[in-house]
């Protein structure tokens, strides 16, 4: 018989989920009051008078930043097999939609479609998953240092910026390549047997290790993660694009490389938020701006950046139900 303290603890996840999701709706619900204080309300009032291109390039790129996030998937799992590019797209675009709810259903929504769909077994997703982030933190943590350090962009930037990820992802493939494929599975064996005994060992010479072990092999593969680094840049810019212009739109003046730090922030906020990237993902790109004193603004609650937040969470999330839609018709034909 369970104890009652492993019976009550699936319950209390989903109260912290479910009380981390209606602490996500408070936050966007403050950030709808700041969008609407008076301070706000003249680059509101330019919402209505958004020449009709623009909306439509704001669309455009949002649907970009989908499909590419979705080929970061894709080109990560290469070298451990080959899906169809497409499929991998149509889940990204269902999983992000679902990362605005809490209860982790888009993670779960990946795990089920590329499990039970294209028969990916449950520990090499897992490793699949590890190596995605793995080169998203190669590819990004780099920018962000730049950002942060030059607070502009001049020479030191673009070096960085440009040369920070190729030598990053270098050292990811370094440190992941001795241990590879079949030969780095057995070096792991010869470092780890002696530390394990019993059924650790026996664990780390399963099957279902061998499976996880593949997020290894992708790592050190060049082509997949040289790809996955172009196409994650790719994305910043895509992504950091869809700022400048919504600024624009909205007449607030927002240089790239404040844009780029914004951007990347608003991205990551909604990976790594537990509850859902609602509310947590525009509240906190608005304070990590204000205390940056980003777009020349100090005071969050006032800050020009809540509107433009609010008007790309709005367009996107207008790509987002197009996409889904998309997706559950074209995930069903296979």
């Amino acid at each position: 018989m369970n104890p009652p303290n492993a019976r009550r603890k699936p319950y209390l996840r989903l109260a912290a989920q479910g009380l981390g999701f209606v602490a996500g709706l408070v936050l966007l619900g403050w950030c709808v009051r700041a969008a609407l204080s008076p301070e706000n309300r003249e680059q509101l009032s330019k919402l209505g008078d958004a020449p009709a291109w623009s909306v439509a390039a704001l669309l455009g790129l949002s649907a970009a930043s989908v499909a590419l996030n979705g080929l970061a998937f894709w080109c990560a799992l290469l070298p451990a097999r080959r899906l169809h590019a497409s499929d991998v797209i149509a889940t990204n675009a269902l999983a992000t939609l679902l990362n605005y709810l809490p209860f982790k259903l888009s993670a779960i929504s990946r795990v089920v479609i590329h499990n039970r769909r294209d028969r990916v077994p449950l520990l090499t997703i897992g490793g699949w998953f590890g190596a995605v982030l793995g080169v998203m933190v190669v590819s990004l943590a780099p920018l962000v240092a730049a950002s942060l350090w030059r607070q502009g962009v001049d020479a030191a930037w673009w070096a960085i910026a440009l040369f920070g990820p190729i030598t990053a992802g270098g050292g990811l493939i370094a440190l992941a390549r001795p241990f590879a494929h079949e030969r780095g599975l057995t070096r792991l064996h010869a470092i780890l047997d002696p530390l394990a005994v019993g059924p650790l060992r026996r664990a780390l010479r399963s099957e279902r290790f061998a499976q996880l072990h593949a997020g290894v092999t992708m790592l050190a593969d060049p082509r997949a993660v040289a790809l996955g680094v172009a196409i994650r840049l790719a994305d910043v810019a895509t992504q950091t694009a869809r700022f400048v212009l919504a600024a624009a739109i909205l007449g607030i003046a927002l240089p790239w490389d404040h844009a780029a730090l914004v951007a990347s922030s608003y991205f990551l906020i909604s990976v790594v938020s537990p509850f859902g990237m609602l509310g947590t993902r525009e509240a906190g790109t608005v304070w990590l701006a204000a205390a940056l004193g980003l777009a020349g603004a100090s005071d969050a609650a006032t800050h020009p950046l809540v509107i433009v937040t609010l008007f790309i969470t709005g367009t996107e999330s207008v790509v987002l139900l197009a996409g889904a839609a998309w997706a559950v018709l074209w995930l069903r034909r296979g």
